[in-house]
């Protein structure tokens, strides 16, 4: 007996939302073009199915807000199924800050018809109009009587009911809610997190498991000449060994008796000369730039630049960076006849799906992919190479295989963000009005969209061109959070403190005074608001730095000070504000903003990735700093949107226009320009 809800599974987003991925979606053609959303059983029980995954953003208590002020209930009556390919609907993947905006408005929908059918239900055994009925509690009761109740249990018995999402259902406008909008501090799986109890791919652990150390090169394009692997197989443990093609692998009983193995194997390498080291880095960029895009173009630029009193060039360097997640990835792989379970933190079980699939010659619905609990993405989970080779290993083998990176191979073996270079020619009036933008951008790697993102101008000059360049990557690149939106706009924002200087002008003001668009207005406003700005240089040492920018939809600003002393810089404090539409989880929204800004302070003060000849050389955090709490500030987020307008991204814009207000702290305390990030790597 149950209600269950079902509908498309390429999924739009609410009307109202325009820009940012505002069409459906797709990477493969889904088998199934319906499947279950919301279902509820006669015990009462509520669960929601969604194709996303958990990787640390919360939507698993986001989503059961969305469903539990649909349906009346509290959100500990929901359940929140993720990520499991043979019970989820197809999803192309968990990126781009699109989880509550997409598909949180599908199980909002689907929860609305849920309702719409319970009342319907209710009318009937109560004899009473649906208009004198209302759901709350888990039940639905006469609005005049409250002793004439039914629950959904009562209401479900007996019956098996399949309904599509409505097209239009009567989703709960802002003032009806009482659980979305409201801050809950208590995560769901909160407590499954901090006790041990949450399971990740390293966890899953069949009968019978055999563990694999690959071996790997020593340097990127690494190819091996000779193999020796007799003494491998030596070792106490060891159950095989595996050459098949360019998989070199020990599997053993445990993994120590793997990795004793792996250690005593001889493997000789032939390794690319000549291939680049970080100092060739900006250089090549330009060099090898091809396949010239151009985002945003407008009037004419040689008239803008004939016009200008004010004519401001730069280039803006901004290098390789590791995403370093904190648990590294791992995959276990089980094969049962034809069907292969394949257990993988990814950030994209259907399209891992699809991979193994066409790798092994069989249908998608003789794969499963399963995400478990997921410690940290940022992107870089979304390729997922490491799960090819546990399904190798394990067809090879006859027994399920785990593979796990150890941080040595998850910071050598991971997409690093791209490394750019942003040329940036300005003009303006002597009021500090610009007239004239170009902006020219170099992001290494194949994948296009990723240097395009960010790169067009929010502001108003008449004359604007911006073009983006594909370049040659030494090293892998991939996504990272917000791809190349950080990048762009540490540029550009770092440009326009440049011409607020240039032309005595406050950085707020020389932005204000080039912005049409109100929500731009808003953000920027609200931060100097909440940060008490005053200008770049305060007292004490200290220096002040703003920017602003938009990423997934969202309009963002933030404000910094901080101090610099011995060559290091200490962030005190940031303001930011943030318009996302409606907030569904104040408390969800609000730690995404701090930890994307705490990542990008990171990218802006000590992170770079560094090589030589094809080798990382900074491939722990004995060499690699990341941000840890000390470096931390204190950070104050406001929400400035309209709980009207339709939910947007929360988990990239922090990290977007934080380096640049960085940035223009330090230039507040020292007088000294950065263009080029780490900013510490250059003080």
């Amino acid at each position: 007996m149950s209600l269950k809800i079902v509908g498309d599974v390429q999924v739009g987003f609410p009307q109202l939302r325009t820009g940012y991925g505002a069409q459906t979606y797709g990477n493969t053609q889904p088998q199934t073009e319906r499947a279950t959303w919301i279902a509820l059983d006669a015990d009462g029980g509520i669960t929601a199915y969604a194709g996303k995954v958990e990787y640390g953003q919360n939507i698993r208590t986001g989503l059961a807000i969305e469903v539990a002020d649909e349906l009346r209930v509290p959100i500990e009556a929901v359940t929140v199924v993720l990520g499991d390919t043979d019970r989820v609907p197809w999803d192309m993947g968990t990126f781009g800050s699109q989880s509550t905006a997409r598909v949180g408005w599908q199980l909002r929908k689907a929860a609305a018809t849920a309702r719409e059918v319970l009342l319907t239900l209710a009318a009937d055994r109560l004899d009473l109009p649906v208009a004198e009925l209302e759901a709350s509690a888990g039940r639905v009761a006469s609005k005049s009587d409250g002793s004439r109740a039914l629950t959904y249990a009562d209401l479900l018995r007996g019956q098996e009911i399949e309904r599509e999402i409505a097209a239009d259902p009567p989703v709960t406008p802002a003032s009806e809610f009482t659980v979305m909008g409201r801050a809950h501090k208590q995560r769901i799986d909160g407590i499954d997190r901090v006790t041990g109890r949450a399971k990740y791919s390293q966890d899953v652990l069949p009968e019978g498991v055999l563990y694999a150390v690959i071996i790997r090169p020593p340097a990127y394009g690494g190819r091996a000449k000779r193999v020796d692997l007799s003494a491998a197989e030596r070792v106490p443990g060891v159950a095989r060994v595996v050459e098949d093609g360019d998989l070199i692998a020990v599997l053993g009983e445990d993994d120590e008796a793997a990795a004793l193995g792996a250690r005593v194997a001889q493997v000789e390498w032939e390794i690319p000369a000549g291939q680049p080291s970080r100092f060739d880095l900006p250089a090549l960029l330009v060099s090898s730039g091809q396949e010239p895009f151009v985002m945003q173009e407008r009037g004419d630029l040689a008239e803008g630049f004939r016009g200008a009193s004010l004519v401001l060039e730069a280039t803006y360097f901004i290098p390789f960076i590791a995403p370093v997640p904190m648990e590294p990835r791992a995959a276990v792989a089980q094969w049962e006849g034809g069907h292969l379970t394949v257990w993988a933190g990814t950030q994209r079980p259907f399209g891992l799906r699809q991979e193994l699939a066409s790798i092994f010659g069989i249908e998608e619905s003789q794969v499963r992919v399963i995400a478990p609990e997921i410690g940290g993405g940022f992107g870089a989970k979304s390729p997922y190479g490491l799960a090819h080779d546990a399904a190798r290993l394990a067809k090879i083998a006859g027994r399920p295989v785990r593979v796990a990176f150890t941080r040595y191979e998850e910071m050598m073996w991971s997409n690093f963000r791209p490394a750019a270079i942003v040329e940036i020619k300005s003009g303006s009036t002597s009021d500090g009005r610009l007239v004239a933008w170009e902006s020219v951008a170099y992001h290494s790697g194949d994948r296009v969209m990723i240097g395009r993102r960010g790169s067009e101008t929010p502001y108003d000059p008449p004359h604007v061109k911006s073009t983006v360049y594909r370049s040659d990557s030494p090293i892998p690149s991939g996504s990272y959070r917000s791809l190349g939106a950080a990048v762009n706009h540490f540029a550009r924002e770092v440009h326009m403190d440049e011409l607020a200087a240039a032309a005595g002008l406050d950085p707020v003001e020389v932005r204000l005074r080039n912005l049409s668009e109100p929500r731009f207005r808003r953000v920027l406003e609200a931060t100097a608001e909440a940060f008490g700005w005053s200008g770049p240089r305060m007292a004490n040492g200290h220096g002040a730095g703003i920017a602003l920018g938009i990423d997934v939809g969202s309009y963002v600003a933030t404000a910094a000070e901080v101090s610099v002393q011995e060559k290091e810089v200490r962030v005190h404090r940031v303001a930011a504000a943030l318009d996302c539409g409606l907030v569904v989880n104040p408390e969800g929204a609000a730690n995404q903003m701090e930890g994307s800004i705490v990542m990008g302070l990171g990218g802006a003060l000590f992170e770079a990735s560094d090589f030589q000849d094809g080798r990382l050389l900074n491939s722990t955090f004995a060499r690699y700093r990341v941000p840890r709490i000390v470096d931390a500030p204190r950070i104050d987020v406001r929400f400035v949107g309209d709980d009207t307008t339709p939910s947007t991204g929360a988990g990239e814009p922090g990290i977007v226009p934080i380096a640049a207000a960085v940035s223009g702290a330090v230039y507040g305390a020292t007088g000294q320009r950065h263009r080029e990030l780490p900013i510490q790597r250059y003080l």
